[in-house]
């Protein structure tokens, strides 16, 4: 369980357990239904998985939310527009959306619950703060981000879809295979997740501010 579930953590509303701190409990060590009864949706990633799992962004409930394949096509195709004007398209969105069924569906039901759905904090944060050295502070946390901000954006206020393609794909090993589409989806799920201020516009001509990127940042590291 990442830190980002663990500081979601509450106070139950089971009258029964009403008087025991959640804090005191170790999510490591209980059901997956018991984490989803603790933890709350919030946050970046908290509003990006009710989108998809088609809920309102401000649900904060987790018990009975998720998403299956065809819910998740639905986000890849409407939403993200990812692949579009692309030859086979409906084919790239079906394999991407097999792919992080297969690795975020934990225990294979079909189903990505908020628990299983943690797991992408690791990943939007090597994107937006890199590698860091085990045990990183918040101090380093920061550098890093912005370091990355800086080189990502050219310089400049703001970063939008192709720069964060082309730096992803740079950034991909020589013999990956399907660069193209790994980076487009990274991009867009950045932006997606990222942004707060242009959520009106397609998703490509959004930008992410350096406040948005370090607020971000903050998010997926407490």
């Amino acid at each position: 369980m990442s830190d980002y579930g663990r500081r979601n953590t509450g106070q139950t509303s089971d009258s029964s357990t009403s008087s025991d701190s959640a804090d005191s409990v170790s999510l490591d060590e209980v059901s997956n239904e018991e984490r989803q009864r603790l933890l709350k949706i919030s946050g970046n990633l908290g509003r990006a998985f009710n989108r998809i799992a088609g809920v309102s962004e401000s649900n904060t409930e987790p018990a009975g939310v998720g998403f299956g394949t065809e819910d998740l096509k639905r986000y890849l195709e409407d939403e993200l527009k990812f692949a579009e004007g692309e030859w086979f398209r409906s084919a790239k969105i079906g394999g991407v959306a097999d792919k992080v069924m297969e690795t975020l569906d934990a225990n294979k039901d079909g189903n990505v619950d908020w628990v299983e759905f943690q797991t992408m904090v690791e990943e939007l944060k090597s994107h937006m703060v890199g590698e860091l050295g085990p045990g990183a502070g918040s101090a380093e946390i920061q550098a890093k981000a912005n370091e990355l901000f800086a080189e990502v954006s050219g310089g400049e206020e703001s970063v939008g879809f192709d720069r964060l393609k082309s730096q992803t794909e740079s950034k991909l090993a020589e013999d990956t295979e399907h660069k193209g589409l790994i980076s487009q989806l990274a991009a867009l799920l950045v932006i997606d997740l990222v942004d707060i201020d242009e959520a009106n516009k397609e998703v490509r001509d959004r930008t992410i501010s350096h406040e948005e990127w370090m607020g971000a940042v903050n998010d997926f590291s407490q």
